[in-house]
């Protein structure tokens, strides 16, 4: 058998036969670290008896012993995903000088070659330094790139927030509570998703890519259409209207908007929808409306025969002097300058400018802004709390102001309850959200695309859901802010002839007193 002799000395001779590496000792007299030297500067040979090499030196001569293999001498491996090739050279640091490069590229494509890699090759690998035993980055493929998702931007409505003047006061009687918009106004759009780029491995295969999710725009195709311009999808509002989200979708609804004052011209008004009356209400005239109504005339209004939001809140820009107790309804809030000899009911907050005389008020939560303002005669009935500057005047004006009071722990139990829903609504929007994503990254059926787009008009639903409940949990923090059960509060001076009523306990007020706070709590009347 031939063999190949790669060491010879005075002392031993090192040869190949086929993959074996073979030692014969000739004399004794070398030492161990000579020997072990010799056979480091093979970094091809792979030791798999040192006792042979031992032996060679301590019991020479003996005849030829097997000491080792070679190791393979170019090393390939390819990474799982295909996108990266690794070398490692078991080779003489002769074999790896610059000047040897050429033999050496040759034999390494020759091994690429045999290994299937064609594709991303580092030819800048071969200028550099190159050691034997470590491994090189020697070809690297190409990622694919998946399609990204579609994105949605949608109208946002405005919050109610009053207007900020020059000097820093805010102005909570110029309120806008209609989202206005015209026939042709922008409503939202998509940019659509994109189909992504494949990928290739350094053998050449193909990677396949993910096209991105498109997800839909939710809206109303009464009042609302579309139009796919320059890669986006855009919605436009049909008709002249207020926007609002009905359901998760966009929706314009029906907005009536009078030029001038509701009077012999108009009628009555009653109207599906949200009003706004750029003058005033003149007597003996009503307007009814499903949604917000503002009023923006200054002069405020007069003897109109009543005023009704069945589902939102009312803005008067000026004041209402009745002189036969006009009534004003809204299930929301009620915004208005002053009241004098008004009946007023509203499910939030009665939020008056100025004074209150001689009016009847029943709402949530009364609340004089002016720091000059004034309850004066009538009857107050709040559930929650009551703020005036003062209540009552020097004349001694019968005045009656009430608050009936909650239960707390009712209230406590429902912001429990509230808290535990928004997390229940937040764990189901989670694993929607995954069962969505992992429903897009395969091909469907038709069944299983309408159980798709079921659940993500769920998810619509859901984040729907947690708005409204998150606005709950806000206006519970805060009325669990109140002190105790029900509270009163005083902020300069109460008057005689005043009756505070909390929580049925009476107060009458006999003599003049300065700022003070009536609550209820453990079961009795505090004051401070």
């Amino acid at each position: 058998m031939d063999s190949e002799i790669v060491y010879v000395d005075e002392y031993i001779k090192i040869y190949i036969i086929s993959n074996s590496v073979y030692i014969e000792s000739l004399k004794s007299g070398m030492p161990l670290n000579q020997l072990n030297s010799i056979i480091t500067a093979y970094p091809q040979f792979q030791i798999v008896d040192f006792n042979v090499i031992k032996d060679a030196v301590s019991h020479a001569p003996i005849p030829p012993k097997k000491f080792g293999e070679l190791k393979e001498k170019i090393i390939i491996k390819t990474s799982d995903d295909g996108l990266k090739a690794t070398i490692t050279y078991n080779l003489p640091k002769s074999a790896l000088d610059l000047k040897n490069r050429d033999s050496l590229v040759k034999e390494t494509y020759e091994a690429l070659t045999k290994h299937g890699i064609i594709f991303g090759i580092k030819r800048e690998f071969f200028f550099g330094e190159i050691e034997t035993g470590k491994t090189y980055t020697i070809a690297e493929g190409e990622a694919s790139v998946d399609g990204k998702d579609s994105i949605i931007k949608m109208y946002e409505l405005s919050e109610h927030k009053p207007e900020i003047k020059e000097d820093g006061k805010a102005d909570y009687y110029d309120l806008k509570l209609i989202n206005k918009v015209k026939a042709g106004d922008w409503l939202g759009e998509r940019i659509e998703a994109t189909e992504g780029f494949p990928g290739r491995t350094v053998t050449g295969s193909s990677l396949k890519t993910v096209k991105g999710k498109n997800f839909p725009l939710l809206y109303d195709k009464n009042s609302v259409y579309e139009i796919l311009l320059n890669g986006k999808t855009i919605l436009y509002s049909k008709i002249n209207g207020a926007a609002n989200y009905i359901d998760g979708k966009i929706t314009v609804c029906n907005h009536l908007e009078v030029d001038g004052d509701v009077d012999f011209t108009t009628g009555n008004i009653e109207f599906d929808g949200y009003v706004t009356i750029k003058g005033t209400v003149t007597d003996g005239f009503s307007v009814v409306a499903t949604k917000d109504i503002e009023i923006n005339s200054p002069l405020g209004l007069g003897n109109v025969k009543g005023i009704k939001s069945l589902e939102g809140s009312i803005f008067i820009k000026g004041g209402i002097v009745s002189k036969n107790q006009t009534e004003i309804t809204a299930k929301n809030d009620i915004f208005t300058k002053f009241v004098n000899n008004v009946v007023l009911n509203c499910g939030g907050i009665a939020h008056i400018g100025f004074y209150c005389i001689n009016s009847f008020v029943h709402a949530k939560e009364v609340f004089i802004e002016s720091t000059k303002g004034n309850i004066i005669g009538g009857n107050i009935k709040a559930e929650m709390k009551v703020t005036a500057p003062v209540i009552g005047s020097p004349l001694e004006v019968k005045t009656i102001v009430e608050v009936t009071g909650f239960n707390r722990k009712a209230l406590t139990e429902r912001l429990e309850s509230v808290v535990n829903g928004i997390g229940s609504l937040k764990d189901e929007q989670q694993s929607l959200k995954q069962e969505l994503s992992g429903a897009s990254q395969k091909e469907m059926t038709v069944v299983e695309v309408k159980i798709y787009n079921k659940n993500f008009l769920r998810l619509v639903e859901i984040r729907e859901e947690i708005k409204a409940l998150e606005h709950e949990r806000k206006n519970l923090n805060m009325y669990l802010k109140t002190k105790g059960e029900c509270e009163i509060t005083i902020t300069k001076r109460v008057y005689p002839n005043c009756i505070l009523i909390v929580k049925n306990i009476h107060s009458e007020i006999k003599y003049a007193s300065v700022a003070t706070s009536l609550f209820f709590l453990d079961g009795e009347l505090k004051q401070i």
